[in-house]
């Protein structure tokens, strides 16, 4: 097995098939890759593309958007340690990286024995997949497609989101995928009550059909009330009337709060998920 570096379209192309066989497993690698060659995401130039093949066929892949860690394909095990190994070789040390389970597992021990670093568990989370809403019952308020007035408050929700559920990252500026999503219409989603927004969930466009519900935030004053629970029906409902057949999120699995929550509305498991950390031994 060996590892190749790729520009943009040229993985688009030669990835792009592995990756859908698999679909839900690799939405976030497959939307990585569909806003960049939109351009709704421009090109930093710090992006690396990975493929990784055994003879003439493709048998895994990466993408890497520094600052974040690399994102792994469900890859198979020896492909793992293959780029395990390349990595430790082409990049200055990891400080971490992110897949499936178990491929990423896999990655992180080898990577750590090669680089001489310590494999630390970090985020462990769990990926659903949803067919067919079903919707909750007595949630005071409405959905509503968020505007361009509603920008300030959705970069605040969405800063106040990566404090609470990443607090040992520095803060990063979110407003570039607020800005991103906006011109869409039908992305970013505000359920509203009495006037006032007290709830968000974000959509991704579909890809190879799925389509991917994040940045669920409901403010604490506000929590308690279904409202989450109903942003996240009503944006899940309207991407399968758009035409995605699927819809998949990322939950993380020491709340077992949003867990629950989205099982109720039609979610169901499909693969565990993980980040691992790189620390000096």
């Amino acid at each position: 097995m060996r590892c190749l570096v790729e520009d943009l379209a040229t993985f688009a192309v030669t990835a792009g098939d592995w990756l859908r066989r698999e679909p839900v497993l690799h939405n976030v690698l497959l939307t990585l890759v569909a806003d960049r060659l939109s351009g709704d995401v421009p090109l930093s130039g710090d992006e690396r593309f990975v493929r990784v093949v055994d003879g003439g066929a493709t048998v895994g892949a990466v993408v890497w958007t520094p600052p974040r860690g690399p994102l792994l394909g469900a890859v198979p095990v020896a492909a793992a340690r293959t780029l395990a190994e390349y990595v430790v070789r082409a990049a200055p040390p990891l400080a971490e990286v992110h897949g499936p389970v178990p491929a990423v597992v896999e990655f992180a021990r080898r990577y750590a024995e090669r680089a001489n670093l310590m494999a630390v568990p970090g985020t462990a989370q769990r990926i659903f997949q949803l067919d067919a809403v079903r919707p909750p019952t007595g949630v005071p308020g409405h959905a509503r497609p968020a505007t361009a007035a509603d920008r300030d408050l959705l970069v605040a929700w969405a800063a106040a989101f990566a404090a609470e559920t990443t607090p040992d990252r520095p803060p990063v500026d979110l407003s570039g995928q607020v800005d991103a999503r906006l011109p869409h219409g039908d992305l970013l989603w505000l359920w509203e009550r009495a006037g006032t927004p007290v709830s968000t969930a974000w959509l991704s466009r579909p890809v190879a059909g799925v389509a991917r519900v994040s940045g669920v935030y409901t403010p604490p004053e506000q929590r308690g009330r279904g409202f989450a629970s109903g942003c996240v029906a009503h944006a899940s409902r309207h991407a399968l009337n758009a035409g995605a057949t699927t819809c998949a999120l990322y939950t993380d699995l020491s709340n077992p709060t949003s867990n629950h929550i989205y099982q109720t509305l039609g979610y169901h498991p499909v693969s565990d998920a993980a980040q691992w950390r790189f620390a000096a031994p």
